[in-house]
């Protein structure tokens, strides 16, 4: 019975020991795991965190400003936009064997993109670059997308400040959203009007029938409106100088009373520039033709009366010579006089808006361009000069105005699409 309960008291004592080992064996096995699993979490963590770095070190800004007491027409570049570059093609050799320009490759400049449309399915045929791409409206009109984008324009005691990002930096970023712009001016008929290469601009027509000739072609059409002061955004940040004509070339403006066919800048594609910097040719920024030059463009959804704009953002409700409802007054008024603009307006609940609020300027100073005005009470906008603004008086910021109902060689419109 000893031994019986010897040898039982043995293997009681060696399962004992089994189990201990076991136990121990668990422990570190469950502390090693912690080890291992703190290490993960903290690991996660750090690329968590390292990602959001990440995330925000991405988070570009283009900027430029512009000190008050200079008559320049150049803006210094901040944040980003620090040494960078941008050169417009001047001429054949120019294209031949390219110029830098380092805001080919930066969004939202590196999305703007001429494409094809076909009015009647609501489709986008071809994109340039693609084979069954047509600049002749063999395959759709030519439109040029301008993705979204946010921008941020501000003024202090010494500076005005304009921003874009493809982010939202803070509250104060504005957001432009995605449309299309013609990259020719309108043609056609009241049959139908186009935005294609090879055509010469419609004209003598009113503000009013080119917004109904770009309404027939869908609810998502217009002609141009508040989307030229994002164009302009575009080209000043990206240039950093109010002088266009120099930046980008003369246009056509020493043509005498006859405006020319589109399609002259063809070739450059998506290039901005001129093939020829004589006066006598078109230009082209970024997909969009003779923005300034060769014809005057009618700007939809402002109307001016005792030189104080009004504007609507809504195209449904645009009408010419109205001013309540949807058209509100943008706080300042516009000068009574004809000359050299030397100031844009700015109030901060219409940040993108600027009109010229003061002259006094020449061709290579302050804006650099003219500023026109016919006495009138009530003024519809036109924009860019025609095939007559000789002197350097044409560009982006070349305003003039008319009488709604009044048509002439020289009115044309441009197309705008919408979502």
């Amino acid at each position: 019975m000893k031994r019986k309960g010897f040898a039982t008291s043995a293997i009681l004592y060696t399962l004992l020991l089994l189990f201990l080992a076991l136990m121990v064996g668990i422990l570190n096995n469950l502390q090693n795991k912690k080890v291992i699993l703190d290490t993960l979490t903290k690991e996660t963590k750090e690329q968590l965190e390292g990602s959001n770095q990440k995330e925000e070190e991405v988070i570009k800004v283009y900027g430029i400003r512009r000190a008050f007491n200079t008559n320049a027409t150049t803006w210094e570049r901040i944040e980003d936009s620090k040494d960078l570059v941008a050169t417009a093609i001047k001429n054949q050799s120019d294209l031949d064997n390219g110029v830098r320009n380092d805001f080919d490759d930066i969004y939202p400049w590196s999305e703007i993109k001429s494409y094809n449309y076909n009015t009647d399915t609501k489709e986008i045929t071809a994109k340039i670059g693609d084979n069954s791409f047509s600049f002749t409206g063999n395959n759709g009109e030519v439109l040029t997308y301008i993705p979204k984008f946010y921008y941020k324009r501000y003024q202090d005691n010494d500076y005005e400040y304009i921003y874009i990002s493809k982010d939202q930096v803070d509250e104060d970023y504005k957001k432009s959203e995605a449309f299309s712009i013609g990259r020719y001016t309108m043609s056609g008929n009241s049959s139908g009007v186009h935005s294609i290469s090879g055509k010469t601009p419609l004209s003598s027509i009113t503000i009013a029938q080119a917004r109904n000739y770009a309404k027939a072609l869908g609810d998502n059409f217009s002609q141009l409106d508040y989307h030229y002061f994002i164009i302009q955004l575009l080209y000043l940040v990206e240039y950093a100088d109010y002088n266009s004509q120099d930046k980008l070339g003369q246009g056509y403006i020493n043509g005498g009373t006859t405006s020319i066919s589109s399609g002259g800048c063809d070739t450059l594609e998506m290039k901005s520039g001129t093939l020829n910097n004589d006066g006598k040719h078109s230009m082209i920024y970024r997909g969009i033709e003779d923005i300034y030059g060769n014809i005057w463009q009618y700007v939809d959804g402002i109307n001016i009366k005792n030189y104080q704009p009004y504007i609507c953002y809504e195209p449904s409700n645009y009408i010419s010579d109205k001013f309540d409802g949807c058209y509100q007054p943008i706080g300042y008024t516009i000068p009574s006089v004809n000359d050299w603009a030397s100031k844009l307006g700015y109030n901060e609940n219409y940040p993108l808006i600027g009109f010229p609020v003061a002259v006094g300027g020449s061709a290579n100073t302050y804006i650099g361009d003219f500023y026109h005005q016919n006495g009138i009470d009530s003024q519809t906008p036109i924009v860019g000069g025609a095939m007559y603004s000789s002197n350097g008086q044409a560009g982006l910021w070349f305003w003039n105005s008319t009488k709604s109902s009044y048509t002439n060689i020289d009115f044309s419109a441009r197309l705008i699409k919408y979502k």
